[in-house]
């Protein structure tokens, strides 16, 4: 029953609205918050160079705060979250953009806010953001990936 309702188009829309709802509401407080998304479906332009590619996992928490919160904006039609960012010793620029939709989780400090699970099965814009200049994956095999590790216990609530 519950992969019905994940696959259900209704369902993800309205996941992807709340996303959005909720990253309009902590841009508009100036509050310092995280997304966990699936690399995959996040574009960086200019794009990042292999080696700081490299380091990052599958599924990706970005922390906005500082400048990377004062530049973050939602598009016109709130289906995407762009910040700039700097990356690695040499603080490498990018502009990054991930799709609300393919967040799956919205975290303050270490307490998760959000939790999309739709985004385990349902990255529409996502795969249009990977097809534009990212690798494609499981979101799937990420999200087991990141619940089987036991230092990602901080982000859940016991």
């Amino acid at each position: 029953m519950i992969n019905k309702i994940l696959k259900d188009e209704a369902f993800a829309q309205m996941m992807a609205d709340h996303a959005a709802d909720t990253l309009d509401l902590l841009l508009e407080m100036q509050t310092p918050f995280g997304v966990l998304c699936n690399l995959s479906q996040v574009h960086f332009d200019p794009p990042l160079p292999e080696a700081l590619q490299e380091g990052f996992k599958p599924l990706t928490l970005f922390l906005l705060s500082g400048y990377t919160l004062q530049s973050a904006e939602l598009d016109e039609e709130m289906l995407y979250l762009s910040f700039e960012a700097g990356f690695g010793e040499e603080n490498f620029g990018s502009v990054v953009t991930v799709p609300t939709d393919a967040i799956l989780q919205i975290v303050i400090d270490e307490s998760v806010i959000f939790l999309n699970l739709a985004a385990t099965v349902t990255p529409k814009r996502g795969e249009r953001t990977a097809a534009q200049g990212g690798e494609g994956g499981s979101l799937e095999h990420s999200i087991r990936s990141f619940l089987n590790n036991p230092e990602n216990e901080k982000f859940f609530k016991k």
